[in-house]
């Protein structure tokens, strides 16, 4: 058998291992079967030209079903080459304009960088004004005559600017320091005696009243006034003499006129009441010190906590330095207050003590005179004018109860009773024993003040009773000199059991008891 050809073999042989059962072939075979339905040798040769035409009369089915497909993409690709084309376009634009626009770009950033740097000055200067200048706002409020809450900030605000400018100075920005301080200082200057000059009228008002208030704004004034003080002694002396003189004449109008309406009525309606006259007047000086007190610690010290007690000063956010002298400006504002009324009160005082009062009543006198002078002392101060007018007063209403004591001691010892014949007390020392329960009773119930100590009452018994003592010693010695001598003509005249006898009847008949040492002799004599 003869051998086939090598293209032959390979074809054979590559038909002999081809399977015909892949899912491919039998895939074909299928759709081969639709249209090859007959197997005739015409349609065997045709075979390959039939499957050719029927790819030719699929791929014109999909042509004519992928045309409208096509149709779409062909506008697609149009629209894509159209904005391509102005793709190009913009890009050649933005080429062009970042070639002319680099300059711009440039000059802009070194601008926005110029302009931070600005910024940053601009704050600088802004704080540096804040700090170191005042507004056109705060000096108006400096120059203005009214003064508001805007004054005292400006004033403030002044006073911060000199404080900084301290610190300036430590810097090597010495000159604009040292300038900008003299400035705050031309303003600060005229700042307080504008403010002084306000205060003082301010207080004009106070005085024209007799129970002035106190605002907000003269405490803040005088306040900020404390930081000068020349300008605050000032102050301080123009409310003395205007609260001197409306005391003066607040006084005299209570003296002779009373309150509005006649009540309360005046105070020398009861001149013939010397116990009554000098406490009301003492009363009206105590209250009237107490409300002037607060008048003053109210102005020359805002921050203080007022009372009227004797520990006044008790203040919140002063040091003790600025606490002893404020203290000192008060004591001295208020001795001035108070040093017009010394004269009227001390010569109405001293024509009561003049007017030759009772026993009692300048013992009275005394303790309430001594009970204010404590009172008063330690609302005002030992130094002051009122004080040492009143301390002088006691001293001599005082005097005048001992001089009473003494003319009548003296009378007492000048005048000495006889010895009653039942030995009974005489009148002298009955009325003696009643004055002395009397002052003892008007001492247990005197007003003591708390600052001090029962004043002492042996003196005032002494002084009582030692007269008493002598007068009844003298009239015992009178009387045992005068029955000695009549007992001597007795034993002269008589026998000696007869004058045993009377005179026995002569010592009970003179109603004294007999001193041991006489008893002794009429036994000798018997």
């Amino acid at each position: 058998m003869g051998t086939l050809a090598p293209g032959l073999s390979r074809k054979l042989k590559k038909v002999l291992e081809s399977r015909t059962d892949t899912p491919e072939v039998l895939g074909s075979l299928n759709t081969l079967s639709t249209f090859y339905t007959d197997n005739t040798p015409q349609a065997r040769r045709n075979l390959r030209s039939t499957i050719e035409k029927r790819s030719l009369d699929i791929n014109e089915e999909f042509l004519q079903a992928s045309r409208a497909s096509q149709l779409s993409l062909d506008r697609v690709e149009d629209e894509v080459n159209a904005l391509a084309d102005c793709c190009d376009r913009i890009a050649k634009a933005l080429s062009s304009c970042s070639t002319s626009t680099g300059d711009i770009i440039s000059t802009t950033e070194r601008l926005k960088q110029e302009l931070e740097m600005t910024t940053q000055r601009q704050e600088i200067v802004s704080c540096f004004l804040r700090d170191y200048q005042l507004s056109n706002e705060e000096i108006n409020a400096l120059r203005e005559d009214d003064l508001s809450e805007n004054f005292f900030e400006a004033l403030s605000h002044v006073q911060e600017i000199h404080s900084n400018c301290k610190i300036l100075l430590r810097t090597h920005h010495q000159r604009a320091g040292l300038e900008l301080m003299d400035m705050m200082a031309v303003y600060q200057e005229g700042a307080y005696e504008r403010l002084c000059r306000w205060v003082q009228a301010e207080c004009r008002k106070l005085g024209d009243t007799d129970n002035p208030e106190v605002g907000d704004l003269l405490r803040t004034a005088v306040r900020c006034l404390k930081e000068r003080p020349v300008l605050f002694k000032y102050c301080a002396e123009e409310v003395a003499n205007l609260r001197h003189n409306a005391l003066f004449r607040r006084f005299i109008s209570a003296l002779t006129r009373g309150g509005p309406g006649g009540m309360p009525r005046p105070i020398e309606v009861h001149a013939h009441d010397p116990l009554r006259y000098v406490g009301d007047m003492l009363g009206w000086l105590h209250q009237a010190l107490a409300s002037e007190r607060e008048l003053v610690l109210a102005l020359l010290d805002p921050d203080a906590a007022v009372d009227t007690g004797p520990n006044a000063s008790r203040f919140s956010k002063n040091s003790e330095a600025d606490s002893g002298k404020t203290e000192s400006d008060m004591t001295f504002v208020l001795d001035r207050i108070f040093e017009g009324v010394c004269r009227p009160f001390k010569v109405r005082v001293e024509q009561v003590l003049q007017s030759q009062p009772s026993f009692i009543v300048s013992y009275k006198l005394s303790n309430t005179l001594e009970f204010y002078s404590y009172t008063i002392s330690d609302l005002l101060g030992r130094e002051t004018a009122l004080c040492s007018t009143l301390w002088a007063l006691k001293d001599a209403s005082q005097k005048t109860f001992f001089e009473i004591l003494k003319t009548r001691g003296e009378k007492l010892l000048r005048y000495p009773p006889l010895v009653a014949a039942d030995l009974s007390p005489p009148p002298a020392v009955r009325e003696g024993v009643s004055l002395l329960l009397e002052i003892i009773e008007t001492h247990n119930s005197m007003m003591v003040p708390a600052s001090t100590n029962e004043p002492a009452f042996d003196p005032v018994i002494s002084a009582l009773l030692d007269p008493i003592i002598q007068m009844c010693e003298r009239a015992a010695e009178a009387h045992k000199s005068k029955g000695v001598s009549h007992l001597s003509r007795r034993r002269m005249s008589t026998e000696s059991s007869q004058i045993s006898k009377s005179s026995v009847d002569a010592i009970l008949s003179t109603g004294s008891p007999a001193p041991a040492s006489q008893v002794r002799d009429f036994s000798d004599s018997g």
